[in-house]
């Protein structure tokens, strides 16, 4: 039997009796190969999404790890993800933590150096509670980007949140103030008791010896600030003793607790100008020093005395006519080898813009204007301000005795040159006056006298003798003088006595003037009732 060369299995289709294989062609693809070509296209875009979408990885370093967890701590810009802890080790020296994370793509031109980092906890302070949300969402790291500065991958986080953030508009000012007080960092800044910002940070100053204070004042208050704004150290009760009584000025409560800074532009005769770049305000202790006259610029000279200088210390003021032009920073002894003399040197800063000395170069140009007014007699006096307290203070005056004088360089310091103060004026008079009495010559004005007193007694005895002759001739018409008028005494005493006629002729005449005057008043009366009866006369 032959074998058929059609496929076996086929379908066998009967003709004539002898079966027939039917043979149907099949599809060459089927739809189940492409269900993993479309799982891989969609694998693939989905990787480059993500790859497109990862960003860059930046490495932050930080102090402490604590809270920090890899693959769950998230950063954050205003309060949306931007990121992912990818990783968290330690640095090789131990000394730091370094944490790997995953920005998003959109954030990369926004990596710069000037971008920064911190940490978000739940912290509880005397002025504010932050951080809440973390209590239920856990510790986040927060983002400021900037876009100034050059790129960068590595940052360094900061320890505490700052202040101010690139999203708050607003200034920042520097203040200098002698000693930083009980201000805090976060302690508000007010305006007119209003508050318009807070203290953005402070830092021991690298010269001047100083406390550098950064505040930072919120748009649009920013603008208040002029070029003759003061600030002051709001921090506490400030009582001053004034004509009108005594005066509190008292801050918020937690302006108390954590200090604050407060700011006001005085009306003063200087013109208030934009706040020029890099200006440094004064930060004053209180409102009663702000408004005292002072100035950033300062100059120190010695001054030597040749008197006491008791009651006098470091603090007192320096001042001209009664204006503060300064104030003493130290009294002190100095032994002069050369002469073996001690003398009492003492420093002095005074502030020379207060003669409007402005502007670059402004120690010589005080210096220079100094020398002039020397030559004029400015000199620097001793006086007592108080005689129950003996304190003291220094003033300058023009002086015009005084004998020329300059100012004295090549010490620590110039010297300007003193003049006496009024006590000590009071006794070189004194001694001036004792010195020409001593060049008096007394035992010749002596000697003198005597002769004198004796010429004097001479002329006494013969005055005593012209007396004595006068007597003599001019008692007897001195007696008939007298004699006469007390007639003519008697004569006047009889003619103005009560009985005498003259006496009763002037009683008489009183009289008739006192009814004559009754008349008249009740004419005028009667005129005043009826003036009619001027013209028709009396009626009956």
């Amino acid at each position: 039997m032959a074998m058929s060369d059609e496929p076996t299995g086929a379908p066998v289709r009967e003709d004539d009796g002898v079966p027939t294989v039917v043979v149907h062609d099949r599809a060459r693809l089927s739809i189940v190969w492409f269900l993993p070509l479309l799982a891989a296209v969609v694998g693939l875009y989905l990787a480059y999404t993500a790859w497109v979408e990862k960003g860059p990885t930046i490495t932050i370093t930080f102090e402490s790890a604590e809270g920090l967890e890899a693959g769950r701590t998230k950063l954050k810009y205003k309060q949306v993800e931007v990121g992912l802890v990818e990783s968290v080790e330690l640095t090789e020296d131990l000394s730091r933590v370094e944490v790997m994370a995953t920005m998003s793509s959109r954030f990369s031109q926004h990596l710069t150096t000037e971008t920064k980092f911190w940490v978000v906890r739940a912290q509880v302070s005397a002025g504010e509670i932050t951080g809440l949300d973390t209590v239920l969402s856990g510790v986040y790291v927060a983002v400021d980007p900037s876009s100034e500065g050059d790129r960068s991958r590595e940052f360094v986080a900061l320890e505490k949140a700052p202040i101010v953030t690139s999203d708050k508009p607003g200034t920042l000012f520097d203040l200098r103030a002698q000693d930083l007080g009980s201000l805090q960092i976060g302690a508000p800044v007010y305006y007119r008791w209003l508050r318009v910002g807070q203290v953005a940070g402070y830092e021991l100053a690298d010269v001047d010896d100083h406390v550098s204070v950064q505040v930072f004042i919120e748009a649009p208050h920013d603008r208040r600030v002029r070029s003759t704004t003061r600030f002051w150290n709001a921090s506490g009760l400030d009582v001053a003793l004034t004509a009108k009584g005594v005066q509190i000025d008292s801050p918020s409560l937690i302006s108390m607790l954590i200090g604050g800074v407060a700011f006001e532009t005085p009306a003063t005769v200087t013109v208030a100008r934009d706040v020029p770049e890099n200006m440094i305000f004064e930060l004053y202790p209180n409102k009663q020093a702000m408004r005292q006259p002072r100035y950033l610029q300062k100059t120190r000279f010695l001054l030597y005395f040749d008197e006491s200088v008791a009651g006098l210390e470091a603090g007192s003021d320096v001042e001209f006519r009664g204006i503060k032009l300064g104030e003493v920073l130290d009294v002190d002894l100095a032994f002069n080898a050369v002469t073996n003399e001690i003398r009492t040197p003492v420093v002095i800063e005074i502030e020379p813009e207060r003669f409007g000395i402005e502007g670059p170069g402004d120690e010589r140009v005080a210096l220079k204007r100094l020398e002039d007014m020397v030559a004029d007699g400015f000199r620097a006096e001793l006086t007592t301000n108080s005689l129950l307290t003996g304190q003291k203070t220094v003033n300058f005056d023009f002086f015009e005795f005084e004998a020329p004088a300059q100012i004295r360089m090549g010490e620590i310091y110039p010297a300007l040159p003193t003049a006496s103060s009024g006590f000590g004026q009071i006794a070189d008079r004194v001694s001036r006056i004792v010195e020409k009495i001593d060049q008096v010559p007394i035992e010749a004005i002596g000697t003198n006298l005597e002769e004198a007193l004796a010429g004097f007694s001479e002329m006494l005895d013969e005055v005593k003798q012209l007396a004595g002759s006068a007597n003599e001739d001019l008692l007897p018409g001195l007696s008939t003088s007298l004699e006469k008028l007390e007639e003519i005494l008697s004569s006047a005493e009889a003619l103005i006595a009560p009985e005498s006629p003259v006496a009763q002729d002037f009683e008489s005449l009183v009289s008739d003037l006192s009814e004559a005057a009754r008349s008249i008043r009740m004419l005028t009366e009667r005129l005043e009732e009826y003036p009619e009866e001027l013209l028709r006369g009396k009626s009956e």
